[in-house]
Order: C-alpha cells, then sequence, then structure tokens
C-alpha cells in the first residue's frame, strides 16, 4: 500500500514539474474584464479613452463577433525584478476585445488584454515575461477610465 502511495505521489510530482520548465506554454497575459458596451460605443469610448492615456492605436480588426483594437508597443522603465531576472528591455501592448454577449441584446463584453515583453541580456529575441506591478496599476486605471465612460454613456438613453 505505501509503495503505490509513493508512486502516485512521485508521479503527480513529476507531471507538476514537467510543466513548470522553459518550454511551458502558461499563459502570462494579463487581463482586466472592463464590462459592457454597444459596437458603436466601443469604438468611439475606446480610441477617446486611449487617447487621452497616450496609447497609439496601431490596429482595428473586426471580427464578425466582435472587435479588436491593437495599441503600439510601449517600454516602460525595467524594474529591479526584471533586472535581477536578467532582462535589459521591457515592452508591453495593450489590446481591447470585444465579444458579442450570449443574449443577443447588441451588448459586447468588453476587456483588456496585456502582453509583457523582455529581452534577456546578451539576446536580440523578445521572450513573453510576466506583467510587472507598475503596468497592471496603468492598465487598471486605464480600464476603470473607459468603464466610467461606459457606464455613463448606458445611463444616458
Amino acid at each position: 500500500m505505501n509503495k503505490k502511495l509513493l508512486f502516485i505521489l512521485g508521479a503527480i510530482l513529476i507531471f507538476n514539474c514537467a510543466g513548470s520548465g522553459a518550454g511551458s506554454t502558461k499563459i502570462r497575459d494579463h487581463r482586466v474584464t472592463i464590462g459592457l458596451a454597444t459596437s458603436d460605443d466601443f469604438i468611439s469610448l475606446s480610441n477617446r479613452v486611449l487617447n487621452r492615456h497616450r496609447f497609439i492605436v496601431e490596429q482595428t480588426e473586426d471580427r464578425g463577433a466582435g472587435s479588436v483594437i491593437v495599441c503600439q508597443y510601449i517600454y516602460p522603465a525595467i524594474t529591479n525584478m526584471e533586472v535581477l531576472n536578467g532582462i535589459n528591455e521591457v515592452r508591453f501592448q495593450l489590446s481591447l476585445e470585444s465579444r458579442v454577449k450570449g443574449n443577443g441584446a447588441g451588448m459586447y463584453n468588453i476587456r483588456a488584454i496585456v502582453k509583457s515583453y523582455g529581452r534577456p541580456q546578451g539576446s536580440e529575441e523578445w521572450i513573453n515575461i510576466e506583467t510587472n506591478d507598475a503596468t497592471k496599476k496603468l492598465v487598471k486605471a486605464f480600464a476603470n477610465d473607459l468603464k466610467m465612460e461606459f457606464e455613463s454613456r448606458i445611463r444616458s438613453f
């Protein structure tokens, strides 16, 4: 009985450790749910608030069941944790995504997605890294501002 238990615990440990290595496909995107909006409000209000927060829109895609607004890369100051991890340069990209809400009332669920990349020392290749706290605070402030715009627009009808 003890041998079976040890074997099972060992197998669990091996499988858990196998997914945490450098080849891991762990999602490192930072996602913030903003709220509900119509398609027209999503495009117009998002562009206004993005400009207010100094995000530059790179492209806008219509995906049938929603839209995506992709902003240009931002190169924030590097943090001590990133330096300790051997990262020389950091950048992130903000995307806004709208998806049709299930009830078909013309409303869309809106969320912000941040993808962070770092350039390791001695390399020219960008790798996915965890989003730092300063970037999370910046995106949260943007998301709160956009949410307030959506809510005030919905109430004005």
